[in-house]
């Protein structure tokens, strides 16, 4: 009975080391930019680390793990319990693969625009300068009638880390 007994925990052991440590590890995910994404973590997370949070950021609420895409590239997530052990790794992807996106080419200068159905400006990083400015300039008046605000005098918030 002993030996059986041993036996079973023996097995029980090499079960749960052949196991992955996480569910998530080096699982790859692919977000658009400006967008976020949920995942649903195991239990509490301990800590969050980004790789590049100019690429993507995160926000936590709980067992909630909110990625947002916030440039093009790919950088990597990292989730840690709290004892410090990795709970999830992701690869994180930022693209751009909708539908209703056009960029417009007028020589080496490039325009984007949202075409849903009829395309409106949009902001993204590689249009050129003196375009991203004109429509910077026209969203901060557009805030400023919104809001009674003068958007030139307020301070944003820090970026979530």
């Amino acid at each position: 009975m002993r030996l059986r007994s041993s036996l079973i925990a023996a097995a029980a052991l090499v079960a749960a080391l052949a196991a992955p440590a996480s569910s998530f590890a080096g699982q790859a995910l692919i977000l658009e930019s400006d967008q976020s994404q949920l995942v649903i973590l195991p239990s509490l997370p301990g800590s969050v680390v980004i790789g590049n949070p100019t690429i993507a950021d995160a926000t936590v609420e709980g067992t909630k793990l909110f990625l947002h895409g916030r440039a093009f590239g790919t950088t990597n997530i990292m989730v840690m319990d709290m004892s410090g052990n990795e709970m999830a790794n992701f690869e994180v992807s930022i693209g751009r693969q909708t539908p209703n996106a056009l960029a417009l080419f007028r020589g080496a200068k490039r325009e984007s625009y949202n075409c849903a159905p009829y395309c409106e400006s949009e902001l993204q990083i590689g249009d050129d300068m003196l375009y991203n400015a004109v429509i910077l300039e026209q969203t901060k008046k557009k805030i400023e009638l919104a809001t009674g605000a003068d958007t030139a005098k307020s301070e944003a918030p820090p970026a979530p880390q």
